[in-house]
């Protein structure tokens, strides 16, 4: 990659440290994630040591569990890596937290989609180079490439582009290699990249 810019949080945060989450929390979203990252989907840029991937389920209204920031390397997570976002404020680009680590840097994207969509309960935001170039070249949904990620731009970019949709999956391109799928359940959100990658692979 020319430039690399993920893990870092461009948001402003409110975090407060507390325990770790329990198994019946993130177990099913743990699942999927094993998937992802057997798929080379969520990982570690080698050499710079940065993270990607992100995964959240919804809990109840703006709540959300979440990834935490730069895990993309651990081929399994427990408790620890898991983090609740318990509000957040588009305009003012922040994101509240409460768990044993900070949300991922791409926290205010998923944030934007659940406030903007009730009936979204999933997100998961993949990289893969091979797949975001198709996504584009084909004029497959996808961000505008001046739009960066972990701004409030980009998370009315999201909102402009989900409308009224419950499910989909949509490139970003102005963030390298940066897919997010979406969708009312953990499954429909997987099935949505699991169909891109058997489409383009």
């Amino acid at each position: 990659m020319s430039e690399i810019d993920d893990g870092v949080i461009k948001y402003h945060r409110d975090f407060t440290k507390s325990d770790a989450l329990k198994p019946d929390q993130y177990r099913d979203l743990e699942l999927w994630r094993k998937k992802l990252y057997q798929l080379g989907l969520i990982g570690e840029y080698p050499i710079v040591n940065i993270g990607y991937g992100n995964l959240s389920q919804r809990i109840k209204q703006n709540n959300f569990i979440i990834t935490g920031t730069q895990t993309g390397k651990f081929a399994e997570l427990n408790g620890e890596h898991y983090t609740v976002v318990t509000d957040h404020n588009i305009e003012k680009n922040l994101i509240q937290a409460r768990g044993p680590i900070d949300a991922s840097s791409e926290a205010l994207t998923h944030a934007a989609i659940y406030a903007h969509q009730s009936l979204i309960n999933a997100v998961f935001h993949i990289h893969d180079k091979k797949l975001w170039k198709l996504m584009i070249e084909h004029s497959l949904p996808h961000i505008a490439a001046n739009i960066p990620y972990g701004t409030v731009e980009m998370a009315r970019a999201v909102e402009e582009l989900i409308g009224n949709s419950t499910h989909g999956i949509f490139a970003m391109a102005g963030h390298e290699d940066g897919i997010v799928s979406y969708g009312q359940s953990l499954d429909e959100a997987g099935q949505a990249i699991l169909e891109l990658v058997e489409r383009f692979k």
